[in-house]
């Protein structure tokens, strides 16, 4: 094509080279996308009772696909892009959205101390206590014992209650000096939003996030998936084969960490969204401030394979941020209840994402992340059409 384009002379000559290099880039990205599809996807999809995923790959959609059925009971009841899955803890992805939203309506200031906020939260250390703020909160580092009462969320006690034995929870670190994954303490921001705003929770990420992003079938809450027709069943495996499982509530009970359910479709437009293409709703800035990785983490405290491309790991604001062959700013964030699991994961330097769901817990999710990443990396180093930073 190089050869055609010097040897082209007149006016049509730039012309018909354009469109010859448009139809390559559309060839290769084509070809990018079937190879995902056939290396990636498909061996996971086939591992499930059903799979739901989309790809983008120099920021257009290129494979919106669904395999199999919402219950191994019933192969009839086929998977379609308007399925609900739970998404789990990429709800967190949400609610870091939520807080930066909040933040930029004035109603809290990211340094406010949350027990300033809230009346009758307490900690154990109350010199330290009183310095974590919603910062700390979205972007795991509050200081507090890691999963601090997740096993309470698991034994069904209401979040009213765990959130009153927080004064017992002891401090490994100061607000702000180290990464502490947890679900509960994560969970205040929805008491956060609803004390600064008067709105419930869901409400506010419904009317400010899912509605104007035309997430049309997203919802938060057990009632709201288990009364949805088209929802996926969760499954485990029995050693032989999958079987169906019940569906859980316990973590149900703090929806900003995993609340959230979802379509192929509905997650199709968060990703869109989180690499730029609405910014009426998520501005630049916005984008920019939630993606930023904030709280260095470590590969094992991550949950991330080992790998020698990795490279540093944050976390930001409801997402984990890595660097990764070379290549800055990987977000990403996964999610598991039982029987579910899902993973999102996007690079807007390279204009590309992948969200897969599944109705199952399949050993190979595990990979998936850093497959995309590393066929990412190698199509741009071979020149080809994914798009670069530089």
């Amino acid at each position: 094509m190089t050869s055609f384009c010097r040897l082209s002379p007149g006016f049509l000559g730039p012309f018909v080279c354009l469109l010859l290099m448009v139809a390559g880039a559309r060839a290769d990205t084509e070809q990018l996308a079937g190879k995902i599809e056939r290396t990636i996807l498909e061996p996971i999809a086939r591992e499930a009772p059903g799979a739901a995923a989309v790809l983008v790959l120099d920021g257009k959609v290129v494979r919106v696909r669904t395999w199999g059925a919402r219950s191994a009971e019933a192969r009839d009841q086929a998977i379609n892009d308007r399925t609900l899955f739970r998404v789990a803890s990429i709800s967190k992805t949400f609610a870091g959205t939520a807080g930066a939203m909040l933040v930029r309506e004035a109603e809290i200031d990211w340094k406010t101390p949350i027990a300033r906020e809230l009346e009758g939260l307490r900690f154990k250390k109350t010199d330290w206590g009183k310095q974590i703020n919603l910062q700390h909160v979205l972007s795991q580092s509050t200081g507090l014992m890691p999963h601090a009462y997740t096993n309470l969320i698991e034994d069904n006690q209401s979040f009213e209650r765990i959130v009153g034995k927080l004064h017992n929870v002891d401090f490994i670190c100061a607000p702000g000096e180290c990464y502490s994954y947890q679900n509960v303490v994560f969970s205040l921001v929805g008491e956060v939003v609803e004390k600064a705003t008067g709105m419930p929770y869901p409400q506010y990420v419904e009317d400010r996030i899912f509605g104007p992003l035309g997430m049309t079938r997203a919802s938060i809450g057990y009632r709201k998936y288990v009364d949805d027709a088209n929802h996926a069943r969760p499954h485990v495996w029995t050693g032989e084969s999958w079987a169906p499982t019940r569906i859980t509530l316990e973590y149900y009970r703090v929806p900003p960490a995993a609340g959230v359910n979802a379509s192929i479709s509905d997650m199709r437009r968060w990703l869109q969204a989180q690499l730029g293409d609405a910014p009426d709703v998520l501005s630049p800035s916005l984008l920019a401030e939630v993606q930023a990785g904030i709280q260095r983490t470590s590969r094992q405290q991550s949950h991330y394979p080992r790998n020698r491309r990795l490279g540093e790991v944050h976390y930001g604001l409801g997402w984990r941020v890595f660097d990764y062959g070379g290549v800055e700013d990987f977000v990403h964030h996964g999610g598991y209840v039982r029987g579910m699991r899902s993973e999102m994961v996007f690079n807007r330097n390279l204009d590309a994402g992948l969200v897969f769901l599944t109705n199952s817990e399949p050993r190979k999710m595990g990979r998936i992340v850093f497959e995309f990443a590393d066929m990412l990396i190698d199509e741009r180093a071979s020149g080809r059409s994914i798009a670069a930073a530089d």
